[in-house]
């Protein structure tokens, strides 16, 4: 079927229409032309003026449920959330059992991919069981495609183990890690500081990222391998990945949308949404994150959705699990937060997550695969949610700029007329 996008602004700073308005018709999964085209072209029309269209987005790292937490969600309607959001594919994290250890895993996520809407990309575990204690299979999985390799929410605390990682690596993936040092954050529930010590719960210290980081820093520079530091949430990361850059160090770095929005104030009312890992942080913390974005320092940007049930999070705060779902709305308020300009976003959003993802390179020109990302400027509320998950805070919020679709594997996805 071939379908032609009307009016379209085209972002792309690979493409000679870069910054052009223009039409563009595809067939499938290939664009077959652009330009001032004629209707008659095509078997259906969607006219996009007052909106821009960009590379599709790539989602880092999410959890989508499947194995093991199908109640809070699955691949459908995790997928159908990644879609509303804005996202063509999702780097999918192993945080439930059995765990992505083997190319049985990778090959359950790849199965199942073929068959949704857009693409999923197994992120193998670091670990068998993600124990730190003994390495998966990772080459057999790298086989199958998977590139990335870490054990999630679980910062690394068998130093050999990153060590042998790191190295074993070399040739074919990059190891991605969570900067925590659990035993500084035990038991913590939010950021330590004023807001903690002003509503009484137990705080989670800047220091519990700075030495981990650090220390993988350290056996990253000794094995000369290749490692990227997800969720980075506090001036001290920064600085540390700053340096290591500096150096020449193999590591990329990226921020949660998350920790770009709110601040440790927002959990004054003890809103069990925003308990996340690492928690989110003062306004200090918030203004250097995105500089560190606009600078380069971060590579790129995720959203971190990791869905809960009701059970899970509406309870006492001390009580309630980590995490935050925000593929639905998280983009939008990114938008409304920051003047950000498309190039960058297209860059931080789909250029290089994709390259992390080991996903082909997109660009928008004749004969090039069709995936576009579709962003809108207009009041709009984020209530339509494909995702089962209770804990999204961006759920009934209103903003100026929403996802108006997204075109991927021939198929355009829009809530929106």
């Amino acid at each position: 079927m071939k379908l032609l996008f009307k009016n379209a602004r085209i972002i792309d700073v690979k493409s000679p229409y870069n910054g052009q308005e223009l039409d563009i018709l595809v067939n499938d999964e290939q664009i077959e032309a652009i330009g001032n085209l004629k209707t008659e072209q095509a078997d259906g029309v969607i006219d996009l003026k007052g909106c821009w269209l960009t590379t599709g987005f790539a989602e880092l790292h999410s959890d989508l449920g499947e194995p093991g937490n199908e109640e809070s969600e699955d691949l459908v309607s995790g997928s159908a959330a990644a879609a509303s959001g804005g996202f063509t594919a999702v780097g999918v994290v192993s945080n439930g059992y059995p765990h992505y250890e083997s190319k049985t895993g990778i090959e359950f996520i790849l199965n199942k991919s073929e068959s949704l809407p857009i693409h999923l990309v197994p992120v193998g575990t670091l670990s068998k069981g993600r124990k730190g204690e003994e390495l998966s299979e990772m080459f057999e999985m790298n086989q199958l495609g998977a590139q990335l390799f870490g054990d999630y929410k679980q910062g690394v605390s068998n130093a050999n183990l990153l060590k042998l990682g790191l190295l074993y690596t070399k040739p074919f993936g990059r190891v991605m890690v969570h900067p925590e040092n659990h035993e500084l954050s035990a038991n913590g529930k939010m950021h330590e500081g004023a807001t903690s010590t002003y509503i009484g719960l137990k705080g989670i210290p800047v220091v519990s990222e700075s030495t981990q980081i650090q220390r993988d820093l350290s056996i990253l520079e000794y094995t000369e391998g290749a490692m990227h530091i997800a969720s980075v949430s506090t001036v001290e990361g920064v600085e540390c990945i700053r340096e290591a850059k500096s150096k020449g160090l193999n590591v990329t770095a990226s921020v949660n949308i998350h920790h770009l929005i709110f601040t440790d104030e927002d959990l004054e009312n003890y809103n069990t949404a925003l308990k996340v890992s690492p928690p989110i942080r003062t306004d200090v913390e918030r203004s250097i994150l995105w500089e560190a974005v606009l600078d380069g320092t971060i590579d790129c940007i995720a959203v971190d959705h990791l869905p809960k049930d009701i059970e899970q999070k509406q309870c006492e705060f001390d009580n309630a699990e980590f995490g935050m779902a925000g593929l639905e709305g998280a983009v939008s308020a990114l938008l409304d937060r920051y003047e950000v300009s498309e190039e960058l976003l297209q860059e931080k959003l789909s250029t290089v997550p994709r390259s992390l993802l080991n996903l082909p390179d997109l660009t928008i020109q004749e004969g090039a695969t069709a995936e576009f990302t579709i962003i809108a400027s207009g009041s709009e509320q984020i209530t339509a949610m494909g995702s089962k998950a209770f804990n999204n805070p961006f759920k009934g919020l209103d903003v100026n700029n929403f996802i108006k679709g997204v075109y991927v594997k021939g198929n355009y996805l829009s809530l929106h007329a």
